[in-house]
């Protein structure tokens, strides 16, 4: 798998220039445990997970997420 585009949930979309990186890594944010993509879009580097699905059956394999960064106040 490698990911490509980034659907915001606006409706944004943002291509993602290259992936420099991937490893098993936790969301320290979310508590949650899958596959880190260290990724760059628009020049910014960021990260991308993807959590796989712990059911063995359906198509549903995993979902994909990015930790949300909130402006410094």
């Amino acid at each position: 798998m490698r990911p490509l585009v980034i659907h915001w949930e606006d409706g944004r979309k943002f291509k993602i220039d290259r992936v420099s990186d991937c490893k098993q890594k936790a969301a320290m944010r979310c508590g949650s445990q899958g596959d880190r993509y260290t990724i760059w879009v628009e020049g910014k580097q960021s990260y991308l997970y993807f959590e796989r699905n712990s059911s063995l059956t359906g198509d549903n394999i995993g979902r994909w997420f990015v930790e949300r960064r909130y402006p410094a106040q």
